[in-house]
């Protein structure tokens, strides 16, 4: 005998200690789990979904990141464009690769529909005759396209970083109808 003159014995059945082991580890993979899943989008891993400052959801893929669909806050961030809060985001789209676009369809209600197309013109210059519109047009009025597909082959030396063609028009009630594609160059 060593040590003790008594003999041992297992205070805690060999059955209850392996149940207790498994439950311990279970605990410990579901809480890594709830972490994962809880900060990973925010982190970058792929396939994670995450939530930008402006309450869009978006999901990480291998190259970047897709926002489907987007607030208007973020409409208004990345189009870098202040619209009326009345405006209502009917479709979108924001994707970040090492390139960014934004797709969007909106709604502005009649009230709004003037103080729109000024900030509209304000963001991106005036209307210009001519170009097709990035949306279909029947049934619309006063139909106004801003854009600079054109910058690259103008010769000037300040071009802009971005390439975007926006689409607005008056529906009948006076609602005006907004589609923007925008993109970095």
């Amino acid at each position: 005998m060593v040590g003790h003159d008594w003999p041992v014995t297992d205070g805690v059945p060999k059955a209850a200690r392996i149940v207790t082991g498994i439950l311990l580890m279970a605990a410990f993979v579901m809480i890594l789990w709830a972490v994962l899943t809880t900060f990973a989008g925010r982190w970058g891993v792929p396939y994670f979904s995450f939530q930008t400052e402006r309450g869009s959801t978006c999901r990480n893929q291998l190259t970047g990141y897709t926002c489907q669909p987007v607030t208007l806050a973020d409409v208004q961030f990345y189009g870098d464009v202040t619209l009326p809060d009345s405006t209502t985001v009917v479709a979108s789209r924001y994707r970040a690769t090492h390139d960014y676009q934004l797709d969007g369809q909106l709604v502005v209600p009649p009230a709004d529909a003037a103080t729109a197309l000024a900030a509209l013109q304000d963001s991106f210059g005036p209307c210009r005759p001519g170009l097709p519109a990035p949306m279909p047009t029947a049934g619309l009025s006063a139909v106004c396209v801003l854009a600079n597909d054109d910058a690259s082959i103008s010769g000037d030396s300040d071009v802009s970083s971005r390439l975007y063609a926006v689409g607005t028009g008056l529906r009948r009630d006076g609602s005006r109808v907004i589609a923007m594609n925008i993109r970095s160059r």
